[in-house]
């Protein structure tokens, strides 16, 4: 959550430079589509798209459009709190050229990074930037020292990319494997493309409410806390599959929020799933245990292995697999998502708790954009997201965004 919180303060501010630098002199530009980008091997993710086209559509979107006069507020607000002008000694972004966010691994190195053109080139450095040329590396989290200001010089690589209007280009890591991916946007539809993925069959859930299919990513484990008892079924996962309704709190102060869901979880061994199953038992020794039940506060949870390295879990047996079976399908890309993104900030019973829930910025912010989009869709080489009929797209994405970056 934190790495995402400073991804999305960074890209907040990358915008509000857009919004603040030399508009009157830039706005009648025309950007070059083929631009020279940096690229990271030790990096998580690289986001890259044309400042200039996200100010034109942004003007469009909210001063003529939508006139949205508190999301325009909003943006203000967050200027004034950055003093970014200060840390960059008033140099001067040109925004014609593309801007790319960069979420490294390294630990040497701040984390996250702002690459940008600068529109006079010099050799420079301050307490939060460097200027090699034209090129700009910005750390708004934490100061640069010498060492990190080399170790960026000495680790860059450049290429040259063409960019679309309305689009980004995403470098990624993927469980070791780098891709590179296009983020396309239209007035009601969000476009995910990476390269197509290899024929890769394999049996997942039949799809229903929200539904995810696809390999365990290794990148979320270390983010769990190792105290979180079910932690221990991810360990060693290679793949699941499951299918989201939604949830709802209860009075159990042990377990306070009951999920509605089924989930096939695919082992890389047996032996690896009966560990997994061991593991949980033991953290939850309290527990009354059955044969393929297990009563966690008011639920009941049904288990079963349908195979040897196969386990398959649901919230409600009556519901999702009344004769002891799960509905299975075949998936050939190995990745599959569709469904409705709104199950996801789905929850009953919250009474005064709801209240509480809504008034959590980045909560309700999620809750706005999810429940503002119609479907997700995936193909063997992309996601698709519409949205619902008057929801502008970028205007979504940068709600969402800004308000997590307050947080």
């Amino acid at each position: 959550m934190n790495r995402w919180k400073e991804f999305s303060y960074v890209l907040s501010l990358g915008i509000l430079f857009i919004v603040t630098v030399n508009i009157s002199l830039s706005i009648s530009e025309k950007p070059d589509q083929q631009q020279r980008i940096p690229h990271f091997e030790k990096s998580d993710i690289e986001l890259s798209g044309l400042p200039l086209n996200v100010l034109r559509e942004l003007i469009t979107t909210e001063l003529f459009q939508l006139k949205n006069q508190a999301f325009i507020n909003q943006l203000k607000e967050l200027n004034t709190s950055t003093h970014a002008k200060n840390q960059l000694d008033k140099i001067q972004i040109d925004l014609s050229k593309a801007m790319t966010i960069i979420v490294l691994k390294e630990p040497s190195v701040p984390n996250m990074l702002l690459h940008f053109k600068a529109k006079t080139a010099q050799f420079a450095s301050g307490k939060y930037y460097i200027q090699s040329g034209y090129d700009v590396f910005y750390s708004p989290v934490s100061n640069l020292s010498k060492a990190q200001a080399k170790w960026i010089e000495s680790q860059v690589k450049w290429e040259d990319t063409r960019i679309e209007k309305r689009q980004f280009i995403v470098h990624q890591q993927i469980n070791g494997t780098s891709s590179i991916a296009q983020i396309d946007w239209d007035e009601s539809t969000l476009h995910y493309r990476s390269n197509a993925s290899q024929l890769n069959q394999t049996i997942v859930l039949s799809p229903r409410y929200f539904h995810l299919s696809q390999t365990f990513p290794n990148s979320i484990l270390p983010a769990i806390p190792s105290t979180y008892p079910l932690r221990h079924l991810l360990i060693d996962l290679e793949r699941y599959s499951v299918n989201y309704e939604g949830g709802a709190l209860s009075d159990d102060e042990s377990f306070p929020f009951s999920p509605s869901f089924e989930a096939l979880l695919e082992y890389k061994n047996p032996q690896d799933l009966d560990e997994a199953l061991s593991a949980v038992r033991s953290a939850y020794d309290t527990l009354t245990w059955k044969e393929q039940e297990v009563k966690m506060g008011s639920k009941t949870y049904f288990f079963k292995l349908t195979s040897p390295k196969t386990l398959y879990i649901c919230s409600n047996k009556e519901q999702f697999c009344p004769n002891g079976n799960p509905n299975v399908t075949r998936c050939n890309y190995g990745f599959l998502c569709k469904g409705d993104l709104g199950r996801l900030t789905s929850i009953k019973n919250t009474g005064w708790a709801g209240l509480v829930l809504d008034m959590i910025p980045a909560f309700r912010a999620s809750k706005e954009l999810f429940d503002g989009t119609t479907e997700i869709q995936s193909s063997n080489k992309g996601l698709d997201i519409t949205f619902k009929p008057g929801s502008t797209v970028l205007h979504q994405l940068l709600k969402t965004l800004v308000v997590y970056s307050q947080e």
